[in-house]
């Protein structure tokens, strides 16, 4: 590996990156690893050209005080050696100031299931054109985007999905497939050139199909039995509501014998179809005890000292752009402006804004803003996150007891029962 005469490149799976400081990011295994401007300027000339000879070092080439470096590049798979020259063509490019790092987009509004507690509004559906896809895509690419959530809708109905699906290769961005599941068969698994799927399941199977019709359990397993199989890294989303409450002890088996790498576990917020469906409601500290049974690390990392989506936006199928894929309803902009210009005007929240100086502030950053607004208004608090850091005050007002308990509750069944 440490011949002189081998050539060096960085890894295929790996780009570099110009976000706040340089990186090498990790697509394969969503790894981002900060840099040194020294670092990322050796980095820069692995590009398959260029032996260790020539890229100085060995002893007195002048690079030989980063063995330690170049070890560890070597063990972590972001370079590779070779014999023979192997050219990898470096696109330029910086972040904006504050960077756009992850990018929900959904493609398609369409679907093939009608689930209780979607919080899309599937009144006049549509999906973006192919051609604006892929404007999206360069575009998000260029601003050094890390990870671009394939959503909908389903996805998979997507007209020209395959098309687009061809052109994912392409570009320096993770793509992760969000997906029911229903219609990943085999060809489909193997054909998808994504590094990642989640899969939604919403309890077992009663549970799952009362939620989201009968028979897309079984159907949803067999698409993350195939994807597995197809060598796709699979993670599972769960929303937490009062009809699979008691199935949580079953699915973490279920995780753990399909050998998912993450679950991630949440509650829906009152929005979409959700509010038709009241039976669903959970109160916010069962939802908070339940949510305890994911693992992993999330879809998206957040900022130190702001709220949660400082580095995502959300593009939906009428080309609309905005914070996240709850807000599409009220964007910042359109995609006909530019991904960057949207991007520009959606500057991140700090967590001093809000209505809230519990001592978890900092690692809770005010939960989903989204579910917050609907329960204590803009700058309130979440209380699910609330109920999860044991927060008292803030379920006390939710609760009633000197403040009134949220009006969508009152009556509801479900949401009575208490720790």
């Amino acid at each position: 590996m440490r011949s002189g005469s081998r050539y060096i490149a960085l890894s295929d799976g790996c780009v570099l990156r110009r976000l706040e400081t340089p990186c090498v990011y990790d697509r394969r295994t969503d790894e981002l690893y900060e840099l040194g401007d020294e670092a990322a300027e050796f980095l820069r000339l692995c590009d398959g050209t260029r032996t260790l000879r020539e890229l100085g070092c060995e002893p007195g080439g002048g690079f030989e005080e980063d063995a330690d470096l170049l070890d560890y590049c070597f063990a972590e798979g972001i370079l590779t050696a070779s014999d023979r020259p192997s050219p990898r063509i470096f696109r330029d490019g910086k972040s904006p100031p504050v960077s756009l790092r992850y990018l929900e987009f959904q493609i398609t509004s369409r679907c093939n299931l009608r689930c209780r507690h979607c919080y899309i509004d599937l009144v006049g559906r549509r999906e973006m054109e192919a051609l604006d896809v892929f404007r999206v895509m360069d575009e998000f690419d260029g601003m050094q985007g890390l990870r671009l959530l394939i959503s909908g809708g389903e996805p998979l109905t997507h007209t020209d999905f395959w098309a687009i699906n061809a052109r994912l290769p392409e570009y320096g961005f993770r793509s992760v497939l969000m997906t029911n599941g229903t219609l990943v068969d085999a060809e489909a698994a193997e054909r998808l050139n994504v590094q990642e799927a989640q899969v939604s399941l919403d309890g077992m199977r009663v549970a799952h199909d009362i939620i989201r019709g009968t028979g897309a359990f079984d159907k949803a397993v067999a698409g993350i039995e195939r994807l597995l199989v197809a060598g796709k890294k699979v993670s599972v989303a769960t929303m937490v509501t009062a009809i699979n409450r008691n199935d949580f002890d079953d699915m973490a088996r279920l995780m753990e014998s399909l050998g998912v790498h993450e679950w991630n576990v949440d509650a829906p917020s009152l929005t979409g179809r959700f509010r038709n469906n009241p039976g669903l409601l959970l109160h916010p500290e069962l939802s908070a005890r339940y949510m305890e049974y994911g693992f992993g690390g999330g879809l998206h990392e957040g900022r130190e000292g702001y709220t949660c989506g400082a580095h995502l936006c959300a593009a939906g199928p009428g080309g609309q752009v905005a914070k996240c894929g709850f807000y599409l309803d009220s964007p910042s902009g359109h995609i006909s402006e530019g991904l960057a210009r949207c991007w520009a005007r959606m500057a991140p929240e700090p967590v001093g804004k809000l209505d809230c100086d519990c001592v978890h502030i900092e690692k809770c950053r005010g939960g989903c803003r989204f579910r917050a607004s609907t329960y204590s208004g803009e700058f309130g608090p979440d209380p699910v996150k609330c109920a999860g850091f044991g927060v008292r005050p803030c379920m006390d007002r939710f609760n009633g007891e000197g403040g009134g308990r949220h009006d969508y509750y009152k009556g509801s069944e479900g949401i009575g029962e208490r720790l």
